[in-house]
């Protein structure tokens, strides 16, 4: 409200309002300082869409700004993995632009990388100032979590829409039914949704029509919903066989396609084959089940099916991703009010535009000869585009807020490639797994210690807000922002700012300039005074500190222009699905007896390997190995008991817990764990990197997406005392 009374100074004693950066939902917070230090962290009830809804990792985050174990100052340096000493910036800078200059020199741009961990995605304009950085140096190679966080759901969209950039998603404020696969709402707060409110949503959805959660595990979620236990991978013969059963009782919407669908009759075709029957021998979903499912879903008022995580990690990310789009457009749900839309971005563009995904286009990787989506390389490669010899063989690379010796399998081998580059340039606050390899560590902020705006997901909002926010606080020690840091290096090398030539913000603008000017020229923005009602970040400073929804809900409508296809319709059978059907029938019939397949999980105080360092978060959360008690017994393993979890690509040690919440045939270990480097309370805790256990051979991952299989995965469980017995033999 505009009334309460806020301190606007960062650092200033007092209540400073502002927005949690950990996930979609991006809830309001209000941060109470004292002395320069934030000493308690606290829900926003002025929030407009928030309304006061916190969950525990906001206040964490308070934890890790004042961490003894963070990174304050520059490193350098100067010895073996993890020696570090500290130095001037200006010492760092000058050594780094030297070095670049070099590598530019001998090798030429191409051999500059950069990768892009999970929090730059929830930073204003991070993605395109670091992409844009990248450019700047003559450099190609951009990596991020993309291959292993959404790459079915990114090749979905360029199949379908032709607009990979985009992410469609459910209506909530109007639905009456949800189908959610692979997701956990109540832990995730609705992945690639921006709904703070979630629980309450999908309350009332439930109480309308139902919301149905397909996983192999009964989660949070499903146990307040309903729930259909499924075999890990197996979506995709799901929604082909609700596909099929739709088709086959004429339950499309057809006149509805007719308009406005391309290629369903292909669809309908390619799926006739995927019979309830044959799906029920292949995902262990009862053939009458998928039948009640699919008339659930056509015959609702109003509808949608939503996927996320578990079905982008599988065996078939594409083609399940593909499915749940036309799940949605064949029973006329697309574009609709409380049906699958997508919304609107608030920003004017900055930077280039990003390549279309084209999956027989020419924009292919160097190594693997992968599609590239959205200008990324596949980062299950970092390690093997630093090894690989030849034309654009890596030599340098900027790490800003990731950790893909983590977040990538064998990182064992990631590690030893990052040894080899010339120059690593890590821009953190801990020293990980990753950054205990960088030649530097440049410290950045945490989402307190800098301006921000709710950029990124408020496209994919139901009830669309904008908020933003000054700092909290100054940055701690010498930690600086990561478009400063990336200036500075471009002045060394005598390079313009980035994103000098946009607008009238002279030669070197500041973050704020370009937010500023961005929001000014968007969606919702005033246009420098053009539109009177719009706007800009002095407006919502002095009038909406909590932020405020321009529009009362999402426009269904909109959802037609983002449709880029040629015709502009939805395109429900391209070559590409189809080869993917005929892989997926392929694989049909093999013998699944005795198999056990893995797939991950996450615990609400757990945000996947960087918040394990805050002691009250996780002092209560440890890693176990769930397992149904059947498939236990069958291999003589007991409640607690400590097994060795082996693939074909690894083995992890883990302790078992006994649940019939998992579904015969699956196991699930949490993903994040196996903490190493200079977080001390981290990484005194046990677990395992569960991505040990995923193969890192490009040949082994989907040729569609370049997705890293990380569920789905088949595995032994042993019992340590039978795996010493058969070594000692």
């Amino acid at each position: 409200m505009a009334g309460t009374s806020f301190s606007r100074i960062p650092g200033a004693d007092g209540a400073h309002p502002t927005f949690c950066r950990l996930c979609e939902a991006q809830c309001g917070l209000i941060a109470d300082v004292e002395g320069g230090r934030i000493v308690k962290v606290r829900p926003d009830r002025d929030h407009p869409v928030s309304e006061g809804h916190l969950c525990v990792k906001g206040p964490g985050m308070a934890a890790i700004t004042h961490d003894p174990d963070r990174v304050t100052t520059p490193l350098r340096r100067v010895g073996g993995a993890g020696m570090f000493e500290p130095v001037g910036w200006d010492e760092a800078l000058d050594d780094i632009a030297d070095r670049l200059k070099a590598i530019i020199a001998r090798h030429g741009g191409a051999a500059i990388g950069l990768y892009q961990g999970n929090p730059a995605f929830l930073s204003a304009l991070h993605i395109a100032y670091s992409s844009t950085f990248l450019r700047s140096l003559g450099g190609s190679k951009l990596f991020s979590v993309l291959h292993n966080d959404g790459p079915g759901k990114t090749a979905a969209m360029g199949l379908v829409y032709d607009n990979p950039a985009d992410k469609t998603f459910p209506d909530l404020e109007r639905c009456d039914f949800l189908l959610i696969l692979g997701g956990n709402p109540l832990v995730s707060h609705m992945s690639f949704v921006a709904e703070p409110r979630v629980l309450h949503r999908l309350d009332r959805i439930h109480a309308k029509g139902g919301v149905v959660v397909v996983d192999p595990r009964r989660t949070e979620t499903a146990r307040k919903y309903e729930h259909v236990p499924i075999r890990p991978s197996g979506d995709a013969w799901l929604l082909g066989a609700m596909l099929h059963h739709i088709f086959e009782q004429g339950l499309e919407d057809r006149a509805w396609l007719d308009r406005h669908g391309v290629g369903w009759q292909g669809l309908r075709d390619a799926v006739e084959a995927m019979t309830p029957e044959r799906a029920e021998s292949e995902c262990d979903v009862p053939a009458d089940r998928i039948r009640a499912l699919a008339v659930r879903m056509a015959k609702a008022r109003t509808a949608a099916a939503y996927g996320r995580l578990g079905t982008n990690r599988g065996r078939y990310p594409s083609l399940t991703n593909v499915f749940t789009e036309a799940l949605n457009i064949v029973t006329g749900r697309f574009g609709e009010a409380g049906g699958w839309v997508i919304g609107k971005k608030p920003f004017a563009r900055q930077g280039a535009p990003r390549p279309a995904f084209q999956p027989h286009g020419a924009a292919r990787s160097r190594i693997g000869d992968l599609p590239m989506m959205l200008g990324y390389t596949p980062g299950g490669l970092v390690g093997k585009e630093i090894t690989t010899p030849g034309q654009g063989q890596m030599r340098a690379l900027f790490v800003t807020a990731g950790n893909p010796v983590n977040s990538y399998p064998n990182g064992a081998e990631t590690a030893a490639a990052l040894e080899q580059l010339d120059l690593l340039v890590a821009l953190d606050f801990y020293v990980t797994e990753t950054t205990r390899h960088a030649h530097y560590i440049l410290p950045t902020p945490t989402f307190y210690e800098r301006p921000d705006f709710t950029e990124t997901w408020v496209a994919n909002a139901p009830r669309p807000w904008v908020q933003f926010t000054q700092a909290v606080i100054e940055p701690v020690g010498e930690a600086r922002a990561e478009f400063d840091i990336y200036n500075a290096v471009l002045s060394r090398l005598g390079k313009a700012a980035l994103f000098a030539e946009d607008g009238p913000l002279g030669a070197s603008p500041s973050l704020i300039d370009v937010i500023d000017t961005s929001l000014r020229k968007g969606t919702y923005g005033d246009d420098f005074g053009a539109r009177p009602d719009g706007l800009s970040v002095a407006r919502l400073i002095e009038e909406f500190p909590s932020g405020v929804r321009p529009t009362p809900s999402v426009d269904p409508a909109h959802s037609w222009t983002r449709v880029l296809t040629p015709d502009g319709k939805p395109r429900l059978c391209h070559p590409v699905v189809r080869t993917e059907i005929d892989r997926l029938l392929q694989s049909s019939g093999e013998d699944k007896r005795g198999i056990l397949r893995l797939f991950g999980r996450r615990r609400l105080s757990s945000m996947n390997s960087w918040m394990h360092n805050v002691e009250k978060l996780v002092r209560s959360d440890r890693p176990t190995l769930q397992m149904h008690p059947r498939d236990a017994a069958d291999r003589l393993i007991g409640d607690g008991q400590h097994v060795e979890l082996r693939s074909a690509s690894g083995a992890i040690r883990v302790t078992v817990e006994l649940t019939d919440a998992v579904t015969r045939g699956a196991v699930s270990y949490p993903h994040g764990w196996g903490n190493a480097g200079g977080w001390r309370f981290a990484a005194s805790l046990e677990g395992e990197n569960i991505n040990q256990l995923a193969s890192s051979e490009p040949e082994d991952w989907e040729q569609v997406s370049a997705a890293v299989h990380l569920d789905g995965i088949e595995v032994t469980v042993t019992p340590i005392e039978a795996v010493a017995d058969a070594v000692g033999g």
